[in-house]
């Protein structure tokens, strides 16, 4: 597969301004210390401090806004921070269009003060959630507002942020010229600015966030060894500054520049860095970034099993934020990884998963890229019409993107192309029509003559299509009579073979501990006082008590687990997947996602019937060590894996064999309607059997109708 083609979610995380985070910290010394600080100062701090802990902790918020209120220096002015305030919450809690108001009328209040500082900030704010918005214009045009607020108020710590975003946005908007300019601008404010105490980490924070959008910006330029300098300058502030999320940023961004350099171990090992950073700060989207890139880089260097395991952690992460891209884009990677490890059953399962949600949130270019891969893995397998139908669909996408992004222009060109050809247009359906008037009359017969020669090809086509169909019921009703019997006969010889094992595990297991026990208690009723002898019997019959429960419940769990029915099938498969563990012959390891709790009876008992029937074989035949189960739940259909890495078998001499097995297996799967595929072959390692169940009422579902009907 092409690499730069294979889906990788954005590999450089740029920064817009200062982001919030808990840097300045209300301590009880600085509690104290601010009793000796002028009422200005305090209203100052304050403000530094309530601007950090807005989005992070409401009970400090709401304490440092209490105190701005009650210090009364200006009314007017403590509204305007705390509606400020206000919005910085409501981003916090994803609420975008209550913050963008509150910024607005913050804006306008400290104007109305000539609160300059304060207005820049809060306009940096509104900025960065435009420019997370991808409205990179609106983001550029309030930076510079902001940063001309700033040199009116000789603001240094506010001009180098300031600064930095007005180069981010150039450089968001391709501009790298000028995206330069600016960041180096805001580079010399670094090197001669002394922050005080209070302010150090937040000037850490910013001088950091310049130094990685430089690096950025020389990246996307093709400058790898310029980029990779900024990004250690970055590297060394965002550690002094000891926020995990921050240091995760920056190893993202030189996980780029190994990528880059086609270093991809490196890359992966950067990404796996950051990823234990956000898990460190518990942030989620930085964390499914990296999962996301971990997978795609890992199929690149055809470690699947990793890239599975990566795409897995990354597609429960997505379903947690709701993020359907990326739940998209890990299904994707999951397919791949099954596609190339040539488990192609799977790898179709998840390149559905993946296509269906990339439909619903209409991301072509995901679209585009499952085609192509599909089509990739069917030319490595020489299916070549099933190669060409995805490669049609890949171009269609590709074709489709193409005519989007050039729509504005062919709209124009086509706007005047009409103006100037229209009276062309004009003479030349005149002339038309002179012509259709003349061939009218000559048409007519000819028409006339097709319709009586069709109306004949008709009756006789619908003839010899009835006579057909007719044949087909025929025969197709003569399987189903056969089918049936069959049915009927492997159900027939299924419960003889059960009566015949329950009735020789009663006669050998439970027959013998009965006779046992009927011996002891007739000794002690001949032991003449014996007490000794006496509690020994007692002792010894106790255990066989216990003998003749436990044989009672193996036989009772061969029967109908209790737990099968009590808690359902996941609950009963792991029962039975504990049970064979124990003999340690083999270790089979169950696997579920999405699956409900309780399903139909006659769904949990056949698949359970199934699974049975399917280890055994295993136990008996393949000589495997190790086998690997996975139900899980696909919109509007659920699917069971079974895998073995043991030998694999002819499957038409599994299907003709004497036992009822195989007739088992499909007489439960026709009950059920379900559909079944094995992948094995003899003389080769590893067997695997996929097993799809449509849509059916759940449990739950069916006591909810039912409550209606009743009520």
């Amino acid at each position: 597969m092409n690499f730069p083609s294979a889906l990788l979610s954005l590999f450089l995380v740029g920064v817009l301004h200062t982001s919030h985070a808990q840097d300045v910290i209300f301590s009880d010394s600085l509690k104290q210390a601010l009793h000796s600080y002028s009422p200005e100062e305090k209203l100052d701090t304050y403000w530094l401090l309530a601007r950090e802990y807005a989005p992070i902790d409401t009970t400090i918020a709401e304490e440092l806004m209490s105190n701005i209120s009650a210090l009364k220096i200006n009314q007017e002015l403590s509204a305007a921070m705390i509606t400020a305030l206000k919005g910085i919450r409501y981003e916090s809690q994803g609420e975008k269009d209550q913050a963008i108001d509150y910024y607005t009328m913050a804006i306008e209040k400290f104007g109305k003060k000539e609160k300059w500082v304060m207005q820049g900030q809060v306009m940096l704010d509104l900025a960065t959630l435009y420019g997370k918005d991808n409205q990179y214009e609106r983001f550029k045009v309030l930076s510079y507002d902001a940063n001309n607020l700033f040199v009116a108020a000789k603001d240094s710590l506010g001009l180098i942020t300031s600064l930095s975003n007005v180069g981010r946005s150039h450089q968001l908007l391709g501009q790298f010229d000028s995206a330069i300019l600016y960041l180096y601008k805001s580079v010399e404010i670094i090197g001669s600015y002394k922050p005080k105490p209070l302010w150090a980490k937040v000037y850490l924070r910013v001088a950091g966030n310049t130094y990685n959008n430089l690096g950025i910006a020389y990246m996307e330029h093709g400058d790898d060894k310029m980029g990779m300098q900024f990004y250690n300058k970055a590297m060394e502030k965002k550690k002094q500054l000891g926020d995990p999320i921050e240091v995760g940023n920056m190893y993202i961004n030189i996980g780029g520049i190994m990528f880059t350099q086609n270093n991809l171990i490196a890359a992966r090992s950067y990404l796996d860095s950051a990823s234990l950073n956000y898990s460190q700060a518990s942030y989620t989207s930085g964390l499914l970034l990296c999962k996301s890139n971990s997978a795609a880089v890992s199929n690149v260097v055809k470690e699947y099993d990793r890239a599975i395991g990566y795409a897995q952690d990354g597609v429960v992460i997505a379903k947690e934020i709701g993020d359907k891209y990326n739940q998209s884009l890990n299904y994707y990677h999951i397919g791949t990884a099954y596609g190339h490890k040539g488990l192609l059953s799977l790898s179709q399962v998840y390149m559905d998963s993946s296509l269906m949600r990339a439909k619903e949130i209409k991301s072509r270019n995901v679209i585009a890229e499952i085609m192509n891969t599909q089509y990739e893995f069917a030319v490595a397998r020489g299916d070549y019409e099933r190669a060409l139908s995805f490669r049609n669909k890949f171009f269609a996408v590709k074709d489709s993107m193409f005519q989007e992004k050039k729509s504005k222009d062919i709209v124009e060109m086509e706007t005047q192309y009409k103006t100037r050809e229209k009276d062309q247009e004009i003479n030349f359906l005149n002339q038309e029509n002179e012509l259709k008037t003349a061939s009218l009359e000559r048409n007519t017969f000819l028409i006339v003559g097709l319709l009586i020669l069709l109306g004949l090809v008709i009756v006789v086509f619908n003839f010899l299509r009835y006579r057909s169909i007719q044949r087909s019921k025929s025969v197709l009703q003569e399987q189903k009579i056969r089918m049936r019997e069959a049915q009927i006969k492997a159900v027939i010889d299924s419960q003889e073979q059960e009566r015949k094992r329950f009735a020789t595990d009663l006669h050998d297991g439970m027959g013998q501990l009965i006779a046992a026990l009927q011996l002891n208690i007739q000794s002690m009723s001949q032991l003449n006082g014996d007490m000794n002898k006496r509690d020994e019997l007692y002792e010894n019959s106790t255990y066989l008590l216990k003998d003749v429960h436990n044989e009672i419940r193996n036989i009772a769990f061969n029967l109908m687990p209790q737990t099968l029915m009590k808690e359902g099938l996941v609950a009963a498969v792991e029962e039975l997947a504990k049970r064979i563990n124990n003999t340690n012959q083999l270790q089979v390891k169950l696997s579920v996602l999405d699956a409900e709790d309780r399903l139909p009876e006659v769904v949990e008992v056949s698949l359970y019937r199934i699974i049975q029937e399917f280890l055994s074989n295993i136990m008996k035949y393949s000589q495997a060590t190790h086998v690997y189960l996975g139900l899980s739940n696909h919109e509007d259909e659920l699917v069971l894996s079974i895998e073995d890495d043991g030998i694999g078998y002819d499957i038409e001499k599994f299907k003709n064999s004497q036992g009822n097995g195989w007739r088992n297996i499909n007489t439960r799967l026709n009950l059920i309607r379900g559909t079944m595929e094995i992948d094995t072959q003899e003389g080769r390692k590893g067997s695997a059997v996929l097993i799809a169940i449509g849509t059916f009422t759940t449990r739950a579902e069916q006591k909810e109708s039912d409550a209606i009907k009743s009520n």
